[in-house]
């Protein structure tokens, strides 16, 4: 079977190479990956980089990550879609993983779990996928998204009929499209980490995190639940889930020093 892995470029020569040698390393004789690079106007060589590897390149002016994620998820071919960031890294053995789930559940989409690393690939714990029984009610409460693109894989179908991601959104374009594939469907947890996701502190999110931040109360005004005290109860019994089932990574936060730590409390990643 084939499946679409879709990377968003513009300059990311960086971690580029190590991103795309992760794909390859995870092709295998019954999955064939179709990794495309749709690329904003890289003057970097991220675009000969990406060509010399093989990779279907596609190149032009976008209105933003999510526009560019559209335009290689509907112009390929793939059974199952996914994306990966330039400088994030597909874990060895994952699509494998990530294939058995899809046909063993008869889902339309699968969700798996991240490992932090940062910018030099070292690790900061993993984010394990969310619980099965949460509801995009649940979901829009906490603050951030913890269904985590890298780790994340929809069928064609699937993908289509939800109309891909909203490009209104600059940031939470992912939030958005997980909360209304929740309202759908349900996904198929995987129960391991699928990807790296790399926190470099130039992550969009933490760059805008204003920004980042109305456009999260968006998604929490469509999806949430309409009273207050609602919401405060399924933030923190989710922060609470999730501090509770990634132990190396709340080891690490109480690790950073005091004023990183209230930064983390402050956007309820405590």
């Amino acid at each position: 079977m084939i499946v679409t892995v879709v990377t968003p470029t513009l300059n990311g020569i960086e971690y580029l190479a190590e991103c795309i040698a992760s794909v390859q390393r995870n092709r295998t004789r019954d999955i064939e990956i179709d990794h495309v690079i749709v690329d904003g106007g890289s003057t970097d060589g991220t675009v000969e980089m990406a060509e010399a590897a093989g990779l279907r390149v596609m190149t032009g002016k976008d209105s933003g990550i999510f526009d560019a994620i559209n335009k290689g998820s509907f112009n390929s071919e793939g059974a199952l879609l996914g994306f990966l960031g330039a400088d994030d890294v597909m874990l060895e053995g994952a699509m494998a993983e990530v294939v058995r789930a899809w046909r063993d559940s008869g889902r339309r989409w699968v969700v798996g779990g991240i490992r932090w690393i940062d910018d030099r690939g070292r690790d900061l714990g993993e984010l394990a996928a969310p619980p099965g029984w949460m509801t995009p009610r649940m979901h829009v409460c906490l603050g951030w998204n913890p269904i985590m693109h890298m780790g994340t894989y929809f069928s064609r179908d699937f993908f289509d009929e939800l109309g891909g991601f909203d490009i209104a959104f600059r940031d939470a374009g992912d939030y958005d499209l997980f909360a209304r594939a929740l309202a759908v469907a349900p996904y198929a947890r995987l129960g391991r980490p699928v990807a790296c996701f790399r926190r470099t502190g130039h992550n969009n999110s933490a760059v805008n995190c204003a920004r980042s931040d109305a456009e999260w109360r968006r998604v929490l005004e469509r999806f949430g639940p309409p009273g207050a005290a609602e919401r405060r109860f399924w933030r923190y019994a989710l922060k609470a889930w999730f501090n509770l089932a990634n132990p190396h990574w709340l080891l690490w936060k109480l690790s950073q020093p005091a004023r990183l730590r209230l930064r983390l409390q402050e956007r309820a990643y405590f």
